[in-house]
């Protein structure tokens, strides 16, 4: 009798288990290679001189007091009240910085880890004056892990909010995709792309990206593959670009402190600009760090170091880039600020 129980419960747990992996893959975000998510028929025109800022809110749950179970923390989300506050903090330095583009990762919708709460919305009511694009980086029914504190739902991406009316904005899907079953629970990773019209009449072509951190094998330099043959073939027939972002590696010339690689769950690593310098140059702040590892809360002992920056084509011209000083106290990254303008127009 007690063998037949213990059968029972070993097909119950069988079944279960199928169930779950199969109602997952059923549900499994599948996105199109390419896909527009926003147009206009009445585009904007940029300003001659533009301020653009590059910003990984940590969906608003990763401050300065919380460490992460991904960079060797416990942790997995914040309160609910301390959310709210560190996003009410993002949207204060939003406001003071008064970038003309604003290129934000790790946007939430609909998540357990921030409390159903929609990041999204709330930027959008914060900022009437802009057009805000979203692009899903991150979506999943039920992320499982860690066993005992899952993750759960979450609905996440980039956003970008723009004072002008882009003409066009795009997701395009990166090629790296992390193995099955994994991939099923883990983020999708994309570029958020808009085309906007200058002052000069033609178009500046800006990007958002958040490349992968947690690398399996390869995948960083996949998506560095299609982003230097996407830019490659706008900078074929004289499109301008701008592509900020998190990039999760470090930008060429940066050299990394010994004690910055010592995270054994986190390791960035540096990008071939051999590959960009013929007709763009990384842009990035050599004098404050951009990021903070997740491995303790921030304080005197927390290792930092730089993963956020701008890839500009050469027809334009940077004025200057700065790491803001925030302490990290809203998110486990502070954002970057960069003026630039078309050649010959300084």
């Amino acid at each position: 009798m007690l063998k037949k129980g213990v059968g029972f419960v070993l097909l119950g747990v069988l079944l279960g288990g199928v169930l779950f992996f199969g109602m997952a893959w059923i549900g499994e975000y599948r996105p199109a290679e390419r896909e527009i998510v926003y147009r206009s028929d009445t585009p904007g025109h940029l300003p001659d001189t533009l301020t653009m800022l590059s910003w990984n809110i940590g969906y608003a749950g990763l401050g300065d007091n919380m460490d992460f179970f991904y960079d060797g923390g416990h942790r997995v989300r914040d309160s609910r009240e301390r959310t709210e506050a560190n996003l009410d903090r993002i949207i204060a330095v939003l406001r003071t910085a008064d970038a003309d583009i604003m290129l934000l990762q790790e946007v939430d919708r609909c998540s357990k880890r921030t409390y159903r709460i929609s990041e999204v919305d709330r930027l959008r009511e914060a900022f009437p004056e802009y057009t805000l694009t979203f692009a899903y980086n991150y979506k999943a029914r039920w992320v499982p892990i860690p066993l005992g504190r899952p993750m759960g739902r979450v609905e996440s991406g980039l956003v970008m909010l723009s004072r002008v009316k882009p003409v066009e904005a795009v997701r395009y899907q990166y090629p790296s995709a992390f193995p099955f079953p994994e991939r099923m629970f883990n983020l999708k990773r994309c570029l958020l792309a808009a085309s906007f019209l200058s002052a000069r009449g033609d178009t500046l072509l800006v990007a958002d990206t958040h490349n992968t951190a947690y690398d399996t094998g390869g995948m960083r330099t996949q998506e560095m593959n299609f982003l230097r043959a996407w830019l490659l073939k706008a900078d074929s027939v004289g499109q301008a670009f701008v592509v900020g972002g998190d990039w999760n590696q470090y930008p060429p010339g940066y050299r990394p402190r010994p004690e910055e690689l010592t995270n054994p769950y986190f390791r960035p690593e540096g990008i071939d600009g051999n590959a960009f310098q013929s007709f763009a140059r990384f842009v990035y702040d050599t004098l404050s760090p951009s990021l903070r590892y997740l491995d303790r809360p921030y304080g005197p002992e927390s290792l930092t170091t730089l993963t956020d920056f701008f890839l500009v084509s050469d027809s334009w011209r940077v004025l200057s880039v700065e790491t803001l000083a925030e302490d990290f106290e809203a998110s486990d990254h502070n954002p970057v600020v960069m003026r630039l303008c078309p050649l010959g127009e300084e």
